[in-house]
C-alpha cells in the first residue's frame, strides 16, 4: 500500500475559537493524498460559515452535518463518508504539525499495526493547562509499557485502517466518551495499537477550574456507562482498576494524595485533588442514575 488515500475526520461543536487554526494546520501537510471531513455537530455559533469559507478555498474539505449533539454521533457520520483506506482523527481544538499525517499513517502503511495513537502538547499556559500536561506526561510512561489498547485510544490524535474500523464497528452514536468504547472493541479483536509519543498535536485545554471539573465529571460518567455495557469482557481485564471503578482504587484516592504531595508538590496535588474528586463524582452519578433507571423500568 503506497500513498493511500487518507480521510481526516474532525467533529466540531461551536468551535469558532480554534477551528480556523485547526483547519489551517491540516491543509498544510507534507502528505498530499487526503480528504478532510468536518462534521458540524449542530453548532450555534459561526462554525458552519468557517467550514464553508475553507471549503471554497480548498476542495479536499467536505462539510457534513449531524443534528444530535454527541461526539459519537458526529464521528459516526464522518466515518460513513470516508473515501480513504486509512482514517485519521483529530479535534477542532487541536493544531497539527505539517508532517502529522505522513508520520501517523506510516506504521499502518507498513502493516505493522492496525492503529496508531499519538500524544498532545498543551496550548494553555496557565495553572490548569500546565498540570494537565504533567498528568499527560505521567500517562505517557504507562502507555509506552502498556500491553493492551483498553482506555488508550484518544481520537484527537489517532489513525486506523478503514478495514479494521469496519471489523470493530464504527463509532457508537450513543456515547460522548466514544474513545473508551472504541478502545475496548479494538482490544476485543486482539488488534495491535502503536503508541508514538513523538507524533503530537497541540491542544487547547479548558481554562478554568469549573471547566476542568465538568470535563472530568462527564468523562467519568461516560466511562461508567460504557463499562456497564462491556462488563462481561472488562471483568477479565485491568480496565476497572485503571479507571478507579473498584472499591479499592476508588477509596485509595485520599491516601494517594499524600504520596503525590511528596513527589510532585502542592500545586499538582491540588490539581490531582480537583480532577480526582470530579472523576469519582461522575462515576457515582452514573452508577446511581443507572440503578434508578433500572428500578423505574421494573
Amino acid at each position: 500500500m503506497k500513498n493511500p488515500k487518507v480521510s481526516v475526520i474532525i467533529p466540531v461543536y461551536n468551535g469558532q475559537r480554534t477551528l480556523r487554526l485547526c483547519l489551517g494546520s491540516i491543509l498544510d501537510q507534507t502528505y498530499k493524498n487526503y480528504e478532510v471531513i468536518v462534521v458540524d455537530n449542530n453548532s450555534t455559533d459561526n462554525t458552519k460559515n468557517i467550514i464553508k469559507e475553507f471549503q471554497t478555498k480548498n476542495k479536499i474539505i467536505k462539510y457534513a452535518f449531524e443534528k444530535e449533539q454527541k461526539i459519537g454521533a458526529a464521528r459516526n457520520t464522518g466515518e460513513k463518508l470516508v473515501k480513504g483506506s486509512i482514517v485519521v482523527m483529530t479535534d477542532s481544538d487541536c493544531i497539527v504539525y505539517p508532517d502529522w499525517i505522513e508520520n501517523i499513517i506510516e506504521p499502518i502503511i507498513n502493516k505493522e499495526y492496525a492503529a496508531v495513537q499519538g500524544f498532545e502538547e498543551n496550548m494553555n499556559n496557565n495553572f490548569w493547562g500546565k498540570n494537565i500536561q504533567k498528568q499527560n506526561e505521567r500517562r505517557i510512561r504507562y502507555l509506552e509499557k502498556a500491553k493492551d489498547a483498553i482506555g488508550m485510544i484518544d481520537t484527537k490524535n489517532f489513525a486506523i485502517s478503514m478495514e479494521v474500523l469496519k471489523i470493530i464497528g464504527f463509532t457508537d452514536r450513543k456515547y460522548n466518551g466514544n474513545d473508551t468504547d472504541l478502545s475496548i472493541r479494538f482490544q476485543m479483536q486482539n488488534l495491535k495499537l502503536k503508541f508514538l509519543s513523538n507524533i503530537k498535536v497541540k491542544h487547547f485545554n479548558p481554562f478554568s477550574c469549573k471547566d476542568i471539573m465538568k470535563r472530568y465529571f462527564n468523562r467519568a460518567a461516560e466511562c461508567a456507562k460504557i463499562s456497564k455495557d462491556h462488563k462481561h469482557y472488562l471483568k477479565h481485564t485491568s480496565f476497572l482498576k485503571q479507571t478507579n471503578q473498584t472499591v479499592w482504587t476508588f477509596c485509595k484516592f485520599f491516601p494517594g494524595l499524600l504520596k503525590t504531595l511528596l513527589i510532585y508538590g502542592p500545586g499538582y496535588t491540588y490539581f490531582d485533588f480537583i480532577t480526582g474528586i470530579s472523576w469519582r463524582a461522575g462515576l457515582l452519578y452514573e452508577k446511581l442514575n443507572s440503578k434508578k433507571n433500572e428500578k423505574s423500568i421494573q
